[in-house]
């Protein structure tokens, strides 16, 4: 089986710097980009994340989010002659607005999803950040069979999802938040979600500063596991894709081969 991965940017959306890199330039306001990645190659398409559910939601957090037209995700899925209907699992590597918004789109998929993140999403940490709508939408396929696919991940280890795709216990960023291993035929990617932000920054810049691998400025575990999951992703990928950075775009393209 040889697997293809398609990058495809969702939405922009404006953020306070020392959000999204710790104690990087507070009060500056940075762009970045909202992907979703798109697998293929297995017997069936798969999602992983789902971007938010419309530019307004975003409000809540206080951020301005944008999307073109090109950018809404049926259109993204269009450009490979695909449908919601068309995708076999929808991998969340969280369940944070900006990537859960739309897993309603794709009734027919089996949802990906650490029981601890569900548990996250309902216990009010990082509040704000889970919104009501998405966790709604969770809490009923939980009683749809076959529709929710929950992991132990922490406790477990990787679990695979299709072969040469697995997903695995981050220890980073949210309670639950999971990376997603996708074995190419040019080696492996590893989308590591919200564990970076910034990839000069947090795996070049500061580490050369401070001899270590850097944080984002959104975390639930400690700092010293945010940086330990950083450098495991670091270690572990060939491809490193992270979800709010254009340094992926502008180094790979629209495609890993």
């Amino acid at each position: 089986m040889s697997l293809e991965i398609r990058i495809m940017n969702l939405g922009d959306i404006e953020a306070e710097s020392s959000f999204t890199v710790l104690g990087h330039e507070p009060g500056k306001t940075v762009r970045v980009p909202t992907y979703s990645f798109l697998i293929l190659g297995a017997e069936k398409p798969i999602l992983v994340d789902a971007g938010f559910r419309n530019t307004e939601i975003m409000g809540r957090l206080g951020m301005k989010a944008t999307q073109t037209e090109e950018q809404k995700l049926e259109n993204q899925l269009a450009k490979y002659g695909l449908e919601p209907k068309d995708i076999g699992h929808v991998i969340l590597t969280h369940l944070h607005l900006d990537h859960a918004g739309l897993i309603y789109q794709f009734p027919e998929a089996q949802a990906v999803i650490q029981r601890k993140e569900i548990e996250a999403g309902f216990s009010g940490v990082m509040v704000g950040q889970y919104v009501y709508e998405d966790m709604e939408h969770i809490f009923q396929r939980l009683y749809k069979p076959g529709s929710l696919w929950l992991l132990d991940g922490e406790e477990s280890g990787p679990i695979s999802v299709v072969p040469g795709v697995k997903c695995v216990f981050a220890k980073s960023h949210s309670p639950g938040m999971q990376f997603v291993y996708i074995q190419t035929s040019k080696g492996t990617a590893v989308i590591c979600s919200d564990a970076i932000y910034n990839i000069g920054l947090q795996t070049r810049h500061y580490r050369e500063i401070y001899g270590n691998y850097w944080p984002s400025g959104n975390h639930y575990w400690t700092k010293r596991d945010e940086m330990a999951a950083v450098a495991r992703a670091c270690n572990d990928a060939d491809f490193l894709l992270a979800s709010h950075d254009y340094e992926v775009e502008e180094k790979y393209g629209d495609r890993i081969v």
